[in-house]
């Protein structure tokens, strides 16, 4: 039985990072959707966020995490909510409402959004495999 233990957490991590991978790459095209919109080039929003081009560039596409620092940085800059960088998490209740998002969400709105966000992907993905 033990033998089985180390393959079953080799698949739990690979799972995990792919997770991981796919969160990177949708928040980056949040922020380079968001930035777009906001007509910003890179030097513009790097001046505005005191973040570096290579920095905002590696978040963009997915090849750096971006950090809960990095992401409330960004979101003041683009004068956007934070959450609104995350992924959408709809209800899992239809009946229950969709509550908009107040405009000084804090960081510990954020790391919530974020772990329900994280709790739910590995829920649904790894459980219809």
């Amino acid at each position: 039985m033990s033998d089985m233990m180390p393959h079953a957490r080799d698949g739990a991590g690979a799972r995990r990072q792919r997770l991981d991978r796919e969160l990177d790459a949708e928040i980056g095209r949040r922020l380079r959707a968001r930035r777009r919109a906001r007509r910003l080039t890179l030097q513009q929003l790097a001046d505005i966020s005191g973040l570096t081009v290579q920095q905002i560039q590696r978040s963009e596409s997915g090849a750096a995490r971006v950090t809960v620092v990095v992401l409330l940085r960004l979101a003041e800059a683009l004068q956007t909510p934070p959450l609104a960088l995350l992924p959408d998490m709809a209800p899992e209740d239809p009946a229950e409402p969709e509550v908009e998002e107040p405009p000084g969400a804090t960081a510990h709105d954020l790391a919530i959004g974020l772990a329900q966000y994280l709790w739910k992907q590995g829920n649904t993905r790894g459980g219809a495999r």
